[in-house]
């Protein structure tokens, strides 16, 4: 293979250069965690121990009322919280059974928030779901006709999982989008919490370990709640908690023992964005190593995108590439 002939477009002057370096420099600030979490101190071992066992049992109760459920509108409901509360990982099995059956079931509801949330879990689950099941809910004039505030706000996150040129879902995100916000100062508690968030950011579009942070609180004040489920997930949410903070502890004393402030003072130290992004993609107690192992790849990568884009001169730039490259 012919070896690869790097050409810069034009050839900056070393006082570019030290322009371009002086600027991007200062706006870098240094990490905002300090050594928070390399001081992190877990819990003690009994009190993890019993944190854990109690989640277990719990998880089991939880399987039951999963494996019980038989009305539509229970299954449901059920599916969209063990998601919202980042439970629904324990029951993959069940869940897609459940969401199999109410796919292939005869379906005719004149419940708009009960149809907008079977579609937006099957929709999101991979199933093929038309969206001209909300037709039947358009006046003659062609607009929907809906007042009710979780009719709305269901039929709006169902619209999120549109593909392009879906005239309907696209019309239905407009109506719903704008008698939301009409609506909103007008609502009460928990309510109002859920029609802001899904104005700022649809369901569909949120990042699932923040999803489960911002939903817990929300959860808890909805009347008809389950306790189980309820204390199931802050169990599994703290747990988390914990075991992220130690993999940041790791990771944090990694980076130090690299010593890359010391060798190279304007390398971004981003550990804590880096392991948050992490989070977003694999979130779950077993992809703790894939966290690990990516950050640590993140990391490397940001040293050298840091080299090319703040500190080196244009020359030196390009013998790292070559250098890369053989």
């Amino acid at each position: 293979m012919d070896r690869m002939v790097i050409k810069p477009a034009a050839v900056c002057s070393e006082k570019e250069d030290n322009e371009r370096m002086q600027k991007a420099a200062s706006t870098f600030h240094p990490t905002l965690w300090g050594d928070f979490f390399v001081d992190y101190q877990p819990p003690n071992k009994s009190q993890h121990a019993c944190m854990k066992e109690r989640a277990e049992v719990l998880k089991e109760e939880v399987r039951c009322m999963v494996k019980g459920s038989k009305e539509v509108s229970e299954i449901l409901d059920l599916v969209l919280t063990l998601q919202r509360l980042g439970l629904d990982s324990y029951y993959k099995t069940e869940l897609d059974d459940l969401l199999y059956s109410i796919y292939n079931s005869d379906f005719d509801d004149k419940d708009l928030n009960l149809v907008s949330l079977r579609f937006y879990l099957l929709r999101k689950n991979g199933y093929d779901v038309s969206s001209d099941i909300f037709l039947c809910f358009k006046d003659k004039e062609g607009s929907f006709a809906a007042d009710e505030v979780r009719s709305l706000l269901g039929l709006y996150n169902a619209a999120h999982v549109r593909t392009r040129g879906d005239k309907v879902l696209d019309g239905a995100i407009a109506f719903t989008k704008s008698h939301l916000e009409a609506k909103l100062e007008h609502l009460k508690s928990p309510l109002k919490e859920e029609v802001s968030s899904a104005l700022e950011t649809p369901l569909f579009r949120r990042v699932r370990i923040l999803e489960t942070r911002n939903y817990i609180p929300i959860y808890e004040k909805i009347s008809g709640r389950n306790e189980t489920i309820l204390e199931f997930a802050k169990l599994n949410f703290n747990l988390l908690q914990f075991l992220y903070c130690e993999e940041l502890k790791k990771i944090t004393l990694w980076w130090k023992e690299l010593n890359i402030q010391s060798n190279l003072s304007f390398i971004r130290d981003r550990i804590v964005e880096m392991h948050f992004w992490m989070t977003g993609v694999c979130p779950e107690f077993n992809y703790s190593l894939s966290r690990i192992i990516l950050i640590k790849m993140m990391a490397y990568i940001t040293i050298i995108d840091d080299i090319f884009d703040t500190h080196g001169t244009t020359e030196e730039s390009m013998m790292l590439a070559e250098a890369i490259y053989k």
